[in-house]
């Protein structure tokens, strides 16, 4: 029988990513930001280290659109929600690059965010890293942010005296109907503790963002967890998570994936099995969960 165990799952950013980038884009990056823009990434970096909503959303344009499908209002909702699970928890945003038209500034930029779950008998530790690109418009003089994409995200959620350390390896961008290796691997000996396990995917939709799931927690052989999944059949961000759970702690790590129809070239190419290793599982055709 698995054991089952209730995690709220985060997304929240990643290692670098090379998008493609327009060359004006290129060059005015290399030049210094603009004071106006580097204020109103520092204040809301302030802002959001405070928890202070309305001190944030000032800065966010009534006509605000993310690229997973939410609005000015429904993005103020889940950062709230976020907060009231943290009783502290800060933002560090750097500019990466940077394009000014009349008066729109686009910028790509690399945020870095650390909390602490604040419920009683929880004490989960977050780290994660977003890149982003953001538009923004002047308005009466305030620049407001009028547009994200996410690029890139990662997470990882730890608790215990002693969580396992966990090297994630899955591609940041793929083709439709892809397959690609999933390796969430501990980088430290196990000794004779057991290690449990699983993996979720699930696409990047607001209903998502805060979901709280009943995982099932297989026993692993090895130093890990080793798995084939297949991408869906139509473009679409998808979140994978993987939990892992020993005697002294539990770690949950957690990467975007970008499925396009644009992608061409090679898939990530998993590390050598070693004869501990339990055979990769191919997902069943009919079963959405792929992992």
């Amino acid at each position: 029988m698995f054991k089952r165990i209730s995690l709220l799952l985060v997304a929240a950013a990643t290692a670098t990513l090379a998008p493609i980038v327009d060359p004006t884009f290129a060059a005015q990056s290399s030049k210094p930001a603009p004071a106006e823009l580097e204020n109103i990434v520092f204040a809301l970096d302030k802002a959001a280290s405070k928890q202070d909503i309305e001190a944030v959303m000032k800065y966010y344009a009534p006509t605000f659109n993310h690229s997973d499908g939410l609005n000015r209002d429904r993005y103020k909702q889940l950062l709230s929600q976020l907060w009231q699970r943290y009783k502290n928890i800060s933002y560090r945003t750097e500019i990466s690059k940077w394009e000014k038209k009349g008066d729109l500034i686009t910028a790509e930029t690399v945020t870095m965010i650390q909390g602490v779950r604040g419920a009683e008998n929880d004490n989960f530790k977050l780290d994660a890293r977003l890149i982003s690109t953001q538009t923004y418009k002047s308005t009466n003089g305030q620049l407001q942010v009028v547009s994200q994409q996410v690029l890139a995200e990662n997470s990882s959620l730890s608790s215990g005296d002693a969580p396992p350390p966990v090297k994630l390896k899955i591609p940041e961008l793929i083709g439709v109907g892809r397959q690609y290796v999933l390796d969430a691997i501990v980088t430290e000996p196990l000794g004779t503790s057991l290690l449990l396990g699983a993996a979720i995917e699930e696409p990047v939709e607001a209903k998502n963002y805060l979901n709280e799931n009943m995982i099932d927690l297989r026993p692993l052989r090895a130093g890990g967890l080793f798995k084939i999944g297949q991408a869906p059949f139509s473009s679409g961000d998808r979140w994978i998570s993987v939990v892992l759970v020993r005697e002294s702690g539990i770690t949950i790590t957690s990467q975007r994936l970008r499925v396009t129809k644009d992608f061409t070239g090679n898939q990530y190419t998993p590390l050598p099995e070693p004869d501990t290793t339990p055979s990769r599982v191919r997902p069943r055709p009919n079963n959405d969960q792929t992992l």
